[in-house]
């Protein structure tokens, strides 16, 4: 999963503190598992140890705010528009790096989808040498097919990017037990 990523993606918007971090994460990439708020913040403390986020202050309770240094802007413009991409990420990777995208901005969004429907399109014939080798890739034409078909999905739906993060706070603590 693109924690690291999507959490980087997700502080172009501006400042925020974990809890709603984690909160935009789920909103946004609504495919995944839901992501454990401490892996959240084991994340940030990393991202922060590499020198990509910074502590920003504190929200008016407390809550300490975490914003991009000019290397997070980086990496994460770079993220959010394939530029690194060599091959078509994994099926849950890739909708992180879409929808989280396309929730942030459009122009990056459209970069990303012609990036990857360009890998979908070079795909060759089977090259192996065993029946093994040859599903293999058919397997992975299929994939590639699929991904394309997706992709024109997405472009179909219009995906608007949110103006910034949720109004709403998210909750604190542990849910109350029935």
């Amino acid at each position: 999963m693109a924690v690291r990523e999507s959490l980087l993606g997700l502080l172009t918007l501006g400042p925020a503190y974990g809890l709603q971090l984690h909160a935009e994460l789920a909103s946004r990439a609504p495919h995944r598992a839901k992501t454990n708020v401490g892996q959240v913040y084991g994340t940030l403390d990393r991202l922060s140890t590499a020198g990509l986020v910074i502590h920003d202050g504190l929200t008016p309770d407390g809550l300490p705010l975490y914003a991009l240094t000019s290397a997070g802007k980086s990496d994460a413009h770079t993220w959010l528009r394939g530029d690194e991409l060599t091959t078509v990420p994994e099926w849950a990777d890739l909708q992180d790096m879409v929808l989280i995208s396309a929730s942030i901005d459009s122009r990056d969004a459209e970069f990303l989808l012609t990036v990857v429907d360009k890998f979908c399109q070079l795909a060759s014939e089977p090259s192996g040498s065993t029946e093994a080798d040859t599903l293999h890739h058919l397997a992975h034409l299929r994939y590639l097919e699929a991904v394309h078909n997706w992709i024109s999905d997405v472009r179909s739906a219009q995906i608007q990017p949110q103006a910034g993060y949720a109004l709403g706070r998210p909750k604190r603590g542990r849910p109350a037990k029935s």
